[in-house]
């Protein structure tokens, strides 16, 4: 049974959440009116960081997901926090406005590797 895209966005804000009370002492906020794309507001202590949560449930790829955010601009949020559903892991990526992110998972099958971006070099919330 596929769940819905709202049960699917609750899953994997649910696992950020999880992931961040487990593995960090920061504290964490959440809107009460979620417009603007921002899921979670994360207190690290000497800095807020808004973050916008995505599920993904599969590769959109053969070795990489994308994740698309167009319709947000730069400073709307600082994290995308990417929950990759088949594995249940997390990246935390810098956002800088990009319409869309690709992140990859396996090895390029052509062996690319110039301008790729690792899911697992972003696993750790940013400490700096």
């Amino acid at each position: 049974m596929g769940h819905s895209t709202v049960r699917l966005g609750t899953i994997g804000e649910t696992a950020v959440v999880h992931d961040i009370v487990k593995n960090y002492e920061y504290q964490l906020y959440t809107p009460v009116v979620d417009d603007k794309g921002v899921d979670l507001i994360v207190d690290r202590g000497d800095r807020f960081f808004k973050v916008q949560i995505k599920t993904v449930t599969g590769y959109n790829k053969d070795t990489s997901i994308e994740v698309r955010l167009r319709k947000y601009s730069k400073g709307d949020f600082d994290i995308l926090a990417v929950y990759f559903e088949p594995q249940n892991i997390i990246a935390y990526v810098p956002f800088l406005g990009e319409s869309f992110i690709n992140l990859a998972l396996k090895r390029a099958k052509n062996g690319q590797t110039k301008n790729r971006l690792w899911f697992y070099e972003f696993m750790e919330f940013p400490q700096k």
